[in-house]
């Protein structure tokens, strides 16, 4: 069966080729070099110039990290190129901290702190800097895994160990530790440690709180969150409470949020800022390559969809708005808010391109002409078990777009599209995110979908929805009933003609009546 095809990013790099290439080593050979005291009997072409494997472990455009393989042992190489001018500005005002992942690591063997065991130390110039390296060496184990008690509680004793030396990591999490062979955490990176005289109590909440957001992020069945504080007070006085982790992972998934939606409009590895190209300016995936001749083709040959707003061309939908004075730009509106609900994991168009030309905007998302409008697809004669699925995966997908804070100010049928029982939001410049969405608006949501159903969908259907969305918040039955009279009321309010609903036909009989107690 078709499903909805989501859009994959892809990591381009830039500036020194940190790709595999067997130039790769001998180009960094030319840095001058510092050893570790414990290998200063050693030379740069020894591990660099004698490498028999490289391979890569991870690249992007502002690093790369590869694992050597020689006669001396297993060894890995981290590169920084420096290609962005605003990372050499920051290193031209602080040139010490090219160096600080490298006494970082020395400073912690010499409290004791399991972590990676540096080599060598290598740069290109300092004022300003083209670029740097770390080679360590390699450790044997196993990355942590988040599902499992036992490491968890490693984990939570080591950051204790931490706390108690004075040692502060700001971005400590799962990926940066490692489990040895004796099932110990081993600390890789140590870019963003900071040693203190004495940790405030404050900060050692918000490090306990961000590791574990981690842990949750990436374990289907974690562990219980006492059982990991349990580990990292072992006695301590005063001891740090469950309420404390919450809201700091409350604020945490806030800002994650915060942060990945902004992306959209910034340079980074997955979007471009387009400040004029022949004309056009605005933002897109860096791998979606429209320019205004393709643009301006899709204008002409397109079909419409509604009205002069919407034109479809091939699998791309483009949404047209034209610029007034004190109007909201609703493709950026659009534009925007696909890519918050998308980091939250609510379905929506993929999003391309917004492109700015003249007094003209455009929208640009991934259009799949297999998908039905919300009314249409419960219209289409859907076997009695399928209605079923579909009803309650529909209330399912609503309510965890109502627990996310996310409001449509116009959530009818017709602006959400269904496919093998999964659902996307359209029309997004409707769209808000609250800090706190209240019952009220939650009540005016759902008339709003019950006036724009049609007859197929039947009393019991409707009243079976309104009872799978109702589950996760286990409300009274006479808070259900009262809730689903104002829902009627608010439906009869409306102009239900377009869709083919009669409500006189559907309208539920004996109501809970609150002022008179009686059904």
């Amino acid at each position: 069966m078709p499903t909805f095809q989501k859009y994959h990013e892809t990591q381009p790099t830039e500036g020194l080729d940190i790709s595999i290439n067997p130039d790769l080593c001998h180009a960094l050979i030319k840095y001058r070099v510092i050893f570790d005291p414990a290998y200063s009997h050693l030379t740069k072409h020894q591990i660099l110039g004698e490498a028999a494997d490289i391979t890569p472990v991870f690249r992007k455009y502002r690093r790369g990290i590869y694992a050597i393989k020689n006669d001396l042992g297993h060894f890995y190489l981290k590169v920084s190129p420096l290609s962005r001018k605003k990372d050499r500005i920051r290193f031209l005002f602080l040139p010490c901290r090219i160096s600080t992942e490298w006494r970082n690591l020395g400073r912690l063997s010499q409290k004791g702190i399991s972590a990676a065991q540096r080599v060598l130390f290598g740069y290109n110039g300092i004022y300003p800097n083209h670029g740097f390296f770390l080679v360590t060496k390699a450790i044997k184990g196993l990355p942590v895994n988040p599902e499992s008690p036992g490491q968890v509680q490693k984990l939570a004793a080591y950051m204790a160990s931490l706390h108690t030396a004075g040692v502060f990591h700001r971005d400590i999490h799962p990926g940066n530790i490692l489990m040895d062979h004796n099932d110990e955490p081993v600390l890789l990176d140590a870019q963003e440690v900071y040693f203190l005289p004495w940790i405030p109590r404050r900060i050692k909440i918000t490090n306990l709180g961000n590791m574990w957001w981690h842990i949750l992020a990436n374990a289907r069945h974690p562990m219980k969150l006492d059982d990991f504080l349990a580990a990292y007070n072992s006695g301590k006085e005063p001891a740090v409470g469950t309420g404390e982790i919450i809201k700091v992972i409350n604020r945490r998934q806030q800002r994650h949020y915060h942060s990945r939606s902004k992306r959209c409009c910034k340079n980074s590895s997955e979007f471009q800022v387009i400040k004029n190209g022949q004309g056009l300016k605005g933002f897109k995936r860096r791998d979606f390559t429209w320019s205004r001749t393709e643009l301006q083709a899709a204008l002409t040959q397109g079909s419409y969809l509604k009205g002069k707003k919407l034109i479809a061309h091939e699998n791309i939908c483009i949404k047209i708005h034209h610029k007034r004075f004190l109007h909201k730009d609703r493709s950026l509106a659009s534009w925007k808010m696909a890519r918050a609900l998308d980091v939250r994991g609510i379905n929506v168009p993929d999003a391309l391109a917004y492109f700015a030309v003249g007094n003209k905007t455009y929208f640009l998302n991934r259009f799949d002409r297999g998908s039905l409008t919300l009314n249409d697809y419960f219209s289409g004669g859907l076997r009695n078990t399928d209605k079923k699925a579909a009803i309650r995966a529909f209330a399912e997908w609503l309510r965890a777009c109502h627990d996310l804070n996310v409001w449509q100010r116009d959530f009818k049928s017709s602006n959400v599209l269904a496919l093998d029982h999964q659902f996307m939001m359209v029309d997004l410049e409707g769209v808000t995110i609250r800090r706190h969405l209240p019952w009220r608006k939650k009540l005016i949501n759902l008339a709003q979908l019950n006036a724009s159903i049609s007859n197929h969908l039947t009393l019991k259907d409707r009243l079976r929805f309104f009872d799978y969305y109702c589950r996760a918040e286990l409300l009274p039955r006479r808070d259900r009933r009262r809730a689903y009279q104002r829902i009627w009321e608010i439906t009869q309010r409306k102009n239900t003609a377009p869709f083919g609903l009669d409500p006189e036909v559907l309208k539920p009989k004996n109501f809970f009546n609150p002022s008179t107690g009686k059904h």
